[in-house]
């Protein structure tokens, strides 16, 4: 009996197999507590809307969350917070990784993190005596609702090749740029423009916003900055900026940043900044829809399992004839699991779960946790696995490896006086000298520094902050990390290493994606430089790129180099041609190797994803669960 498909004959003659199964995989028939058609691994951008999905379809589904709700908490709920968010102990793994081989290189990032001898983070260039070196900090969230719980919640659609790109590799036409516009507008909820405007949705679960222009006013800073930058990216069309109404400027900071124009790629200049927020700006993420669900529906067959970890994914590989089928999940409840969050501690009250998968089970754990996942149950590179002891079921190199990012950066200075109306968020884009056919630069003005990631950030420096962020929109393949094993302990964090400009197999790509950052610098200094004299904001003092003489080009690229950060890693478990031996997935989202396996989270990308993989990942959650009912009819 034990050569069939025991999910599927557990799930139809309930727990009367469970004795003689559980004896085979050794697992204590105490902590077995039956079977769902799906379970799903992760409740954020990926895996929450489609277990909802699923649900909604008829099917009984296991949701299981590794951290706690905290959607209902005011400082999830106000966008304006996330940073404070992301420092949340509450939510908060932390991650601390590599941007390169070369120790040398690590030690000269300035946020350099340490842990003290007394426990406490120290962050810099110079730790005290016997300080831990740690790495470079990424933090992640452990919450309903995933990183879209915490995020600045940008929301931002890639560029039409990004979805053409997959169409191609994998000759799958589903995914190709019109057909994911069609998913766009199936799941959005638009509030910032007027309904049934084209390429947007208006029924759909996702609420999407975006700030208005109303606080522009003359005689204020931010209306000064303002009209300077959209002089310098040529939103103006030659115009003098000092002739633009108030009104003209409106209308480009609530210009659609996701508008269906069939050149929207190569756009330039000023955006609304869109967020996935609702009616009234409150975030809202995967959480509200599954909340919503279950309010709406008490009886829909959705199971949502919070402070629950998954540790093993348990196959049945009885039958020769067949790849191994996924038939049952281990996990553990109880909070603070994983040893990434801040608040774990040694001998922790962990209860242990066992649960039969039915039909499949989708993984959605993100890209550092679903390759962990993978690979801690026999799925991955058979080398790494054998060198931590652990059998391998399917011999997978592609898992963990073409680990992508954008490359962030800022320009930060301090003005002579403190900044007047800054006003409200808005995106400036750029199409840089090295950018490959697209608008490549994402950056926006703030009156704050934002510098990257460590414990406590960000740096506060005052009102007279002027900052500006940027992102590097699809950076070329000149990096591409991987996330390792450091052992076959499901609770232990992998090693994370992104390979920043590492340029080995492409050095050409890792050399544009520089070049574009330095020119992204370059025009915010520019722009700030161009303020009108009679602000009284000039001299500026630069904390960087250029604290001090000689500003070169060649001295911002150094600084860049060494000083990017990210927070937006993706495809460590990509979508491949059936020829390419590291794809991992199908244009489906199945595992290669096994059954009855998908993987719906940004790790599925094979490029980085845009600017902001956030709204990509809500869009290929839905084209999952799309395909997943289409298999099962």
């Amino acid at each position: 009996m034990l050569a069939l498909d025991v999910g599927v004959i557990a799930a139809m003659f309930g727990h009367t197999l469970i004795p003689l199964l559980t004896l085979a995989l050794g697992v204590n028939y105490a902590a077995s507590q039956g079977s769902f058609e799906y379970v799903v691994v992760g409740s954020g951008p990926g895996g929450g809307p489609l277990a909802v999905e699923l649900a909604k379809a008829g099917h009984s589904v296991l949701l299981l969350e590794a951290g706690s709700d905290l959607s209902d908490d005011p400082l999830y709920q106000d966008i304006n917070n996330f940073a404070a968010a992301s420092n949340d102990p509450r939510s908060r793994w932390d991650f601390f990784v590599k941007h390169s081989d070369d120790p040398e290189r690590e030690l000269k990032y300035e946020r350099m993190t340490w842990r003290t001898t007394n426990g406490s983070f120290y962050v810099g260039r110079d730790p005290p005596e016997g300080a831990e070196q740690l790495g470079i900090y990424y933090p992640r969230a452990a919450t309903l609702g995933g990183c879209g719980s915490h995020n600045a919640a940008v929301y931002s659609l890639p560029s039409d090749d990004n979805w053409d790109y997959i169409a191609n590799i994998t000759g799958d036409p589903s995914w190709g740029a019109s057909e994911m516009r069609k998913i766009y507008e199936e799941i959005e909820n638009c509030h910032y423009l007027k309904n049934g405007t084209a390429g947007h949705g208006f029924t759909g679960w996702l609420d999407s916003n975006q700030d208005d222009g109303s606080w522009l006013t003359n005689a204020t800073d931010g209306n000064a900055l303002l009209r300077v930058l959209a002089d310098a990216s040529g939103s103006l069309n030659n115009t003098n900026s000092s002739t633009v109404t108030n009104d003209e400027l409106r209308a480009l900071v609530e210009r659609d940043i996701n508008g269906p124009e069939a050149d929207r790629d190569q756009l330039t200049g000023i955006f609304g900044l869109a967020t996935h927020t609702d009616a009234t700006g409150q975030r809202f993420s995967s959480a509200n829809y599954i909340k919503a669900a279950l309010r709406e529906d008490p009886g829909l067959p959705l199971t949502v399992l919070l402070d629950a970890f998954l540790t093993r994914i348990e196959f049945d590989q009885l039958q020769e004839s067949e790849p191994p089928a996924v038939m049952a999940i281990r996990y553990v409840t109880g909070a603070s699991a994983y040893r990434a969050d801040p608040r774990w501690t040694a001998g922790r009250n962990l209860t242990e779960g066992f649960h039969w998968v039915a039909r499949e089970l989708i993984v959605a754990g993100g890209a550092f946790n679903t390759p962990q996942i993978l690979k801690v149950s026999g799925v991955g590179p058979a080398d790494e696995l054998r060198r931590h002891n652990i059998s391998v079921v399917a011999d997978l190199p592609g898992v963990g490896a073409n680990l992508g990012d954008n490359y962030e950066g800022s320009v930060v200075s301090l003005a002579a006086k403190p900044l007047r109306g800054f006003g409200k968020r808005y995106v400036v884009q750029l199409k840089t000298s090295a950018s490959r056919g697209n608008r490549d630069i994402f950056l926006w003005p703030l009156n704050a520094a934002f510098e990257g990631f460590w414990p406590g950030y960000p740096e506060e420096y005052g009102p007279q902050t002027l900052g500006f962020a940027f992102v590097h929109m699809d950076p070329g393949s000149g990096s591409r990390g991987t996330v390792t094993l450091r052992s076959a302990d499901p609770f232990e964090p992998p090693e994370i290493n992104f390979r920043f400009f590492g340029g080995d197999e492409d050095a050409a790509a890792a050399a544009a994606d520089l070049r574009a950052m330095v020119e992204a610098a370059r025009f915010t200094q520019r722009a700030r430089d161009a303020l009108p004299p009679g602000a009284g904001l000039a001299p500026f003092a630069e904390m960087h790129p250029c604290a001090g003489a000689p500003c070169t080009d060649e001295a911002v690229a150094e600084y860049l180099r060494l000083q990017v950060y990210s927070h937006h890693a993706s495809g460590t478990c990509a979508i491949g041609a059936d020829d390419d031996p590291a794809a991992v997935l199908d244009s489906r989202f199945r595992v290669r190797g096994v059954r009855r396996l998908r993987v719906v989270d940004a790790s599925a990308f094979p490029r980085p994803p845009g600017a902001f993989p956030v709204l990509p990942t809500f869009m290929i959650s839905k084209k999952a669960a799309m395909a997943i009912l289409e298999d099962r009819a």
